[in-house]
C-alpha cells in the first residue's frame, strides 16, 4: 500500500495494487509520502474523574 500526494492540490491518494504504485512513481505531478511519514506512538489514556455538573443543585422540596 502506498500513498501519493498531488503537488498541485495537496490531495492524497492511496493505492494497494503494485501495478498502480509503479505507474504513479513515474508521474511528475505526484510525490510518494508514506515513506516519509513517521509512525506516531500511541500514548495510553489517563484515567481522570468525571467532571462536575455545572450549575446550581436542584431545589429539594420538603413535604410537611
Amino acid at each position: 500500500m502506498a500513498t501519493f500526494k498531488c503537488l498541485t492540490s495537496g490531495q492524497t491518494v492511496t493505492f494497494t495494487y503494485q501495478h498502480d504504485i509503479d505507474s504513479m512513481k513515474g508521474h511528475q505531478g505526484y510525490v510518494r509520502i508514506d515513506d516519509e511519514v513517521v509512525q506516531e506512538q500511541v500514548q495510553p489514556l489517563e484515567l481522570t474523574p468525571p467532571p462536575k455538573k455545572m450549575g446550581r443543585p436542584r431545589k429539594v422540596v420538603e413535604n410537611v
